[in-house]
């Protein structure tokens, strides 16, 4: 690996950014989490550091601390059923609130792997009363997949390509999209025909 990126991976500071770009993520859906962490698999199967263990940790606790703030905000949101007066803001609510109760394990759990959706959901949840229990256990389910996921992932291209750092980034990548493209499939079975018909009416 180039000595500049194992100065890096070696770095205290690694673990605290894995951190806070995984929980801005839920509040600004641009930032790059997933892909942060897949690199610092890449450095740790190649350096050592940072520990996966912890890096799988650190990521999943960002995760959860980011889906956590998303969804204290929906609480406090404006959108609540009696001030919501326009026919079609009321049905999405009124669906959304239907999907969440009904599928709301899988919703939590998949929806991170969807660009955007993750911020949404926890949003959403937040703003059509989901129980904060039940949110935040399948939070915990959610991001430690995600975590280790990503974690393992990038480890495994760092292993398979170790004097390649960039190659065993895009294998994680790719594994990434892999895993992405079964979730949106997994998140489009959530959704029945009468329910979608019901707020595109």
């Amino acid at each position: 690996m180039p000595h500049f990126l194992n100065a890096i991976a070696a770095s205290p500071w690694v673990l605290a950014i894995v951190f806070l770009v995984a929980g801005l993520d839920a509040i600004l859906p641009f930032m790059p989490s997933e892909s942060t962490v897949v690199a610092c698999g890449v450095a740790a199967a190649n350096t050592g550091r940072p520990v996966l263990s912890l890096l799988i940790v650190v990521s999943a606790a960002g995760a959860y601390a980011g889906d956590q703030v998303s969804f204290r905000i929906g609480r406090r949101g404006l959108a609540r059923p009696a001030r919501l007066s326009h026919h079609r803001a009321r049905a999405v609510h009124d669906w959304v609130h239907r999907l969440l109760h009904s599928q709301g394990g899988l919703v939590i759990v998949f929806a991170r792997y969807m660009p955007g959706a993750r911020s949404a959901t926890a949003l959403a949840a937040g703003m059509v009363g989901y129980s904060a229990v039940r949110f935040h256990w399948y939070t915990a389910i959610g991001v430690l997949l995600w975590a280790t996921e990503a974690a393992v992932l990038g480890y495994v291209g760092g292993a398979l390509f170790e004097n390649r750092p960039v190659l065993g980034f895009l294998l994680g990548l790719a594994g990434a999209l892999v895993i992405t493209g079964a979730a949106v499939m997994i998140g489009r079975s959530t959704r029945s025909p009468r329910s979608t018909e019901e707020v595109s009416s």
